[in-house]
């Protein structure tokens, strides 16, 4: 939603979360409201993202003036260093933020990217003890591990569309993007695969974070039944 269309009530509730002027109750329904909701959450993004510039401009200003003032009497007393050090401290903190900032690529890909839960492990015995090892290590957040021991598995079986799910989905959790995109590419062209569609959506987040920006359209996945509808948001806030 742009600037323009939004209603003023939305308005005035994402300034005041903003300004931390919300009730402990409001605050806590708005953010509620904010996890569920990434049209909103783009918007309170874009919202603070003005108010850092308007404060950038009015402390530029405040620069200028304390410069000025101190010019017109000729030298600048103790009052006016201080002033005149905490306007350029504020200044260069918001703007180290400014330029710091993650691309916009990547911002989308935080947004929505959400690691897969992975598969049920069974408490008692399976034929594949190896995997279901590894799967428990995938649960528990160790990615490097469960990387690892389903390598060794794939260097048995290279074609297991399982396999390479998993391994791209654990080297994507650890930030390895472009090591998940051949092995995501791999499933998603398997449609006789379990995983094929959710291959396809997390090569488009894989290709999203490294800036492949062209590649990812080409997947066609904006009238995808499941994912669609968050491929035309991420597309739609990449066009603003």
């Amino acid at each position: 939603m742009s600037e323009g269309t939004l209603p003023i009530s939305r308005f005035e509730a994402i300034e005041a979360y903003l300004l931390n002027k919300l009730s402990d109750t409001d605050r806590l329904r708005f953010e509620e409201d904010l996890r569920k909701d990434p049209a909103l959450q783009a918007e309170v993004a874009m919202q603070r993202e003005n108010m850092l510039a308007v404060e950038l401009g009015g402390m530029q200003r405040s620069l200028r003036r304390i410069m000025a003032q101190g010019e017109e009497r000729g030298s600048m007393g103790w009052g006016h260093f201080l002033k005149y050090a905490a306007a350029v401290a504020v200044l260069l903190t918001g703007a180290l933020w400014w330029f710091s900032r993650p691309p916009l690529n990547e911002r989308l890909y935080a947004e929505y990217h959400q690691v897969d839960p992975g598969l049920p492990v069974p408490m008692s015995a399976t034929r594949n003890p190896a995997f279901q090892d590894a799967m428990v290590a995938y649960k528990l957040g160790n990615f490097g591990e469960a990387i690892a021991k389903w390598t060794s598995l794939l260097s048995i079986s290279p074609a297991n569309d399982t396999l390479n799910y998993y391994i791209a989905s654990a080297q994507l959790a650890k930030g390895n993007a472009a090591e998940a995109i051949p092995l995501f590419k791999a499933v998603a062209n398997d449609r006789a695969s379990v995983f094929h569609a959710k291959a396809r959506w997390f090569l488009f987040l894989s290709l999203l974070h490294e800036g492949r920006n062209e590649e990812m359209r080409t997947l066609g996945m904006e009238q995808d039944s499941t994912y669609g509808e968050r491929v035309r948001q991420i597309e739609e806030k990449m066009n603003r």
